[in-house]
């Protein structure tokens, strides 16, 4: 995804207010909701607070919200890049899980503040984990999510 935009002949360029909607409004919702979910004293889960259950689950879903995370901030670091300073746009997907990183352990930090919340080194290599595996999972996913496909 770049810059240029991909118009077929005759057809409108898209608005740059959609752009915004298309790309960063996705990343700032998840940032978003990470943020309000961190910020509650205690999440519904299963299992009981300290089982193995509850643990895989807390885990899984650090990694997965990270996951998701590192591939909307890929999402605006290549549709951006023009823009981004050479050394984060040459390379988006280490960029974006640089960014998920910086975002977890700054979410760590802020559960440190929230009253009966804790911060973890492990949740923030969880969320480090998550964002490096939907990177890699990208990498080798359909080519609908890696490259613009030109109708015929």
């Amino acid at each position: 995804m770049s810059r240029v935009q991909e118009i077929e002949p005759g057809a409108a360029p898209r608005p740059r207010w959609m752009d915004l909607v298309l790309y960063e409004l996705p990343l700032l919702a998840c940032m978003a909701l990470i943020i309000v979910l961190s910020s509650r004293p205690s999440l519904p889960g299963p299992g009981e607070r300290g089982s193995l259950v509850r643990d895989i689950f807390n885990y899984g879903s650090h990694a997965f919200i990270y996951g998701v995370l590192a591939i909307l901030a890929w999402r605006v670091v290549a549709f951006r890049a023009a823009l981004l300073p050479a050394w984060i746009a040459r390379r988006p997907r280490l960029s974006a899980i640089f960014f998920a990183l910086l975002f977890g352990i700054s979410d760590e930090f802020h559960q440190s503040f929230v009253p009966g919340r804790t911060a973890s080194p492990w949740d923030a290599l969880v969320d480090l984990l998550g964002a490096a595996l939907a990177m890699l999972a990208l990498g080798y996913g359909p080519p609908l999510l890696t490259r613009r496909r030109r109708r015929p």
